[in-house]
């Protein structure tokens, strides 16, 4: 029989269960023992892939196994119907693989996109929190970093929203939004928002969900791309589910479905 290596966390305990029942519907024998040596047909389901969740998913793939990289949605209640949770094969947040973009998947969600801003002043600076995969991660001074190089290619003021893992935010994003004429991110979700409500994101990450409707670099911040940005959002939404969907094995079935 089959393994799935669980190693979501128990708390919250919701979080763990939808996971477990949803590995047990497609026939896997699922434990949360950290595994010594896997086999090619097991699974491996991580939360983000760092530490020791990255060392493992290194030597299960090295051994020809599939790792399923599991963390919070783009998108989250209140605001859009419910929890999500974002699913992808060896990383999440745009470094891992799955299904292709389903245009019906995401009108479900119901989210209005905004029309690209004609207008705006400020340059809204927006950090991550410094931990993840090898190669992904946010440098610690990255913030400080950008606002310097910023002020070398704009003469828009910069607003700094910490990520709120690391800083109670005092106002929600929308307020920062407000009146923002570029949004400057690591691979930040907040970034997914930013383009929803029509302001450009320039994406300073490798990899990130959105980043092809995003600019790359920090010289084009006061003349940002504002492209197409409907086939990214349909991509991103196969890259999350609802707890149900996981539960039930759906989610994991569209994922590992081969190509």
């Amino acid at each position: 029989m089959k393994t799935a290596y669980c190693m979501i966390r128990e708390r919250p305990e919701y979080r763990r269960e939808v996971f477990v029942s949803g590995l047990k519907a497609l026939g896997y024998r699922v434990t949360a023992a950290a595994p010594s040596v896997t086999r090619p047909e097991d699974l491996v389901v991580i939360w983000n892939r760092y530490g020791v969740f990255e060392r493992l998913a290194d030597r299960h793939e090295a051994r020809g196994g599939t790792v399923v990289v599991a963390e919070n949605g783009y998108f989250q209640r209140p605001h859009f119907g419910g929890t999500h949770f974002a699913l992808a094969i060896g990383g999440h947040n745009g470094q891992g693989r799955w299904p292709a973009g389903d245009a019906q998947r995401w009108s479900a969600l119901g989210i209005e996109v905004k029309p690209w801003r004609a207008s705006g002043t400020h340059v809204l600076v927006c950090p991550n929190r410094a931990f993840g995969r090898r190669g992904y991660v946010m440098p610690p001074t990255w913030a400080n970093d950008v606002v310097a190089r910023l002020r070398r290619v704009t003469k828009r003021p910069i607003r700094v929203r910490p990520h709120p893992g690391n800083v109670e935010a005092t106002r929600p994003l929308a307020e920062d939004l407000r009146d923002a004429w570029t949004m400057v991110i690591w691979s930040s979700s907040t970034g997914v928002h930013s383009l929803v409500a029509g302001v450009p994101v320039v994406c300073c990450s490798p990899a990130w969900i959105c980043k092809g409707a995003a600019a790359a670099q920090l010289a084009q911040v006061d003349n940002p791309p504002m492209p197409e940005r409907l086939p990214h959002f349909e991509r991103l939404a196969t890259a999350q589910w609802t707890g149900d969907e996981i539960r039930t094995g759906e989610a994991f079935a569209r994922l590992l479905r081969p190509a």
